[in-house]
């Protein structure tokens, strides 16, 4: 008697692999998006960090403004042009004003008395204390050499005839925009009227009523093509479309001028 030999048939073997295909696929396709999340995750994470110690570093930065630890402020003086243009030929100060800008950069000054006062500033560490001298301090975003944009400072010392070179802070910052808080002071039937607005630089009548800045600050991620699609950011209600597959992300904060708003 013969006996039979079990085993698969053509048809079964072809349906056993275009499963396995199936299943192959599915997985690769699975592991696949959990490394393009995990990517974006870890973007994600790097931009907030810089986006935290920029925002922090503006901060501290800003509460200087208006500052003089021995609380002589009336010895702020209008610079001439050809002063402004050593570190910015837009943006020139009236007298008494601490803080002046545009849309998107500012600068402040005051006054140090002590070599602490330098201190409190990566922009300022660095610089040599000489007594009652006016520091300007310039908070902008450019391109560098490889045009990569990078949040900048620059510093211009009373007593220095030439600026210091601007001082890179931190990469892959795509916009820096300010809003400025200055108290609503136009209501004449309503002098007693406390309440304030965030205005942008063209609206600012009185740089010296402005007693706060509200810091909108446009992160995107070091790599490209870790997107699918350009993505879109919006700043108050004007929205942005990205010109490529980087991750974009907006942080803001206020910030409080200390010396101003006493």
């Amino acid at each position: 008697m013969t006996q039979k030999q079990g085993g698969m048939t053509l048809i079964e073997l072809v349906i056993s692999m275009l499963l396995s295909l199936f299943l192959i696929a599915g997985m690769s396709q699975i592991f696949m998006q959990s490394q393009k999340n995990f990517a974006i995750e870890r973007h994600l994470a790097d931009m907030t960090e810089d986006a935290v110690f920029a925002l922090d570093l503006l901060s501290k930065n800003l509460s200087l403004a208006g500052y003089s630890s021995d609380g002589k402020m009336d010895l702020f003086l209008t610079e001439t042009e050809a002063d402004a243009k050593l570190i910015n030929s837009a943006i020139i100060f009236n007298q008494s004003e601490y803080i002046h800008g545009v849309n998107d950069e500012l600068i402040y000054r005051f006054k140090i008395t002590s070599a602490t006062d330098l201190k409190n500033s990566l922009c300022t560490e660095s610089l040599n204390f000489k007594a009652n001298d006016i520091i300007k301090v310039r908070i902008y975003e450019n391109k560098d050499s490889d045009g990569i944009p990078v949040f900048y400072c620059k510093v211009k010392q009373s007593s220095v005839t030439e600026p210091f070179n601007a001082k890179p802070l931190i990469s892959q910052v795509e916009k820096l925009e300010f809003r400025y808080g200055v108290q609503n002071k136009n209501d004449v039937n309503n002098p007693d009227d406390d309440t304030f607005y965030y205005a942008k630089a063209d609206d600012i009548n009185d740089w010296k009523n402005v007693f706060a800045v509200k810091v909108f600050l446009v992160m995107r991620s070091a790599d490209n093509n870790v997107t699918s699609a350009k993505m879109k950011y919006t700043i108050e209600n004007t929205s942005y479309t990205a010109s490529d597959n980087r991750l974009y992300h907006v942080f803001s904060k206020i910030i409080y001028l200390q010396a101003l708003a006493q």
